[in-house]
């Protein structure tokens, strides 16, 4: 029995969704609540998060923890010791597939004094498949001491599917100052992005004239998770991926995704023309189109004492100006010229001072 065709586009239209739905959450793995936003407090952590071990906190202002967030209002801290662990994790909205590649990244700082003097920061990544199970280390930092935000990026692979993940301060050295030394504080975390890791290529558009800055670099970024920064040279990073007011040369484009992984690309902008301070066109169409109706130069810099002379295959000048925007309209004596090839001598002074003479032939073409 065959079904009516609007429930066969139903189901196409829906299996269609299915399988894009399952393409792109497969790539992206969101954590719930990723700046730690909460309530301030010993010992609590803020919903959906848990505590996997001791008691971590929400700040800042416990403990006279003081650093304003990185993101958002609030961020967790958790010191660990011999014998004394500290931890968060929470429920993933999906599993980490074994033999796959993720990347996660977030803001880390350590602190000199938590409760008790600290020696440094170290974080250990879990994978387990109940809270607080600590079966599979995905991830371990290594020891840090700066007490600003810095930006970490985390790249594990599992070898197992996990349920859960947990962020713990992990005690890989012992610490003279306190039996509770390892400290750090923690904000700002993002997806569990599939590592693709980021291609660039690019588009360029090459300049009028050797002496005239108008060429363009367009980057292009396959791969990668967005959004992307572009940089040239010795540009700083913007979000656009266009580049004009170039000049011809090499140029070297970079580009950077969400999880600061990079890639670069070695480009040359070209130049038609070599020294076109003033360029003449080989040929125009005197029709009164409206279009190439007019024999004159375009002029790339500061020139003076201009002159063009046209002459005719017999030698016998047809046109001659001393001012770059009075052009031949291709008249003699008022009347059409003949369809011919014509020789031209320019000469001019241009802003270096330095005198210039350019001879060739425009053909006249009706």
């Amino acid at each position: 029995m065959f079904s009516k065709p609007g429930t066969f586009y139903c189901i196409l239209y829906c299996c269609l969704w299915l399988t894009l739905a399952i393409k792109v959450s497969a790539q992206h793995i969101s954590l719930g609540n990723p700046s730690l936003e909460g309530r301030a407090g010993k010992g609590i952590v803020p919903s959906p998060w848990f505590i996997a071990a001791g008691t971590p906190d929400t700040q800042p202002g416990i403990f006279d923890i003081k650093l304003l967030p990185s993101a958002g209002n609030s961020y967790i801290g958790m010191h660990s010791g011999k014998g004394f662990l500290e931890g968060i994790g929470q429920e993933l909205s999906q599993p980490l597939m074994p033999h796959t590649t993720y990347v996660l990244s977030f803001d880390m700082a350590f602190t000199t004094y938590y409760l008790y003097p600290a020696c440094y920061g170290s974080l250990a990544i879990y994978g387990g498949n109940t809270p607080g199970d600590t079966a599979a280390l995905l991830w371990l930092s290594d020891n840090f001491t700066q007490t600003d935000w810095k930006r970490y990026h985390a790249v594990f692979r599992p070898t197992e599917a996990w349920h859960y993940i947990s962020f713990w301060a992990y005690p890989t050295a012992p610490c003279n100052k306190s039996q509770f030394g390892i400290a750090l504080l923690i904000d700002n975390l993002s997806a569990i992005d599939k590592l693709l890791l980021p291609a660039v290529t690019a588009t360029v558009k090459p300049c009028s004239c050797e002496a005239v800055t108008d060429g363009r670099i367009t980057l292009h970024v396959t791969g990668g998770v967005p959004p992307f920064q572009y940089k040239l040279d010795n540009s700083g990073w913007q979000a656009d991926s266009v580049f004009t007011g170039l000049a011809a040369g090499a140029h070297t484009g970079e580009i950077k995704d969400q999880h600061d992984f990079r890639a670069s690309i070695d480009t040359t902008v070209a130049s038609p023309w070599k020294n076109c301070l003033v360029v003449l066109p080989t040929a125009f169409t005197p029709n009164n189109d409206g279009q190439n109706d007019i024999f004159r130069p375009r002029v790339y810099d500061a020139i003076h004492d201009y002159r063009l002379q046209v002459y005719d295959r017999w030698g016998k000048l047809v046109f001659s100006s001393q001012a770059p925007e009075w052009g031949w309209d291709g008249t003699v004596g008022g009347s059409p010229a003949n369809v011919q090839s014509y020789v031209y001598i320019c000469t001019y002074t241009d802003s270096r001072e330095e005198q210039h003479l350019q001879k060739g032939s425009v053909l006249l073409l009706r």
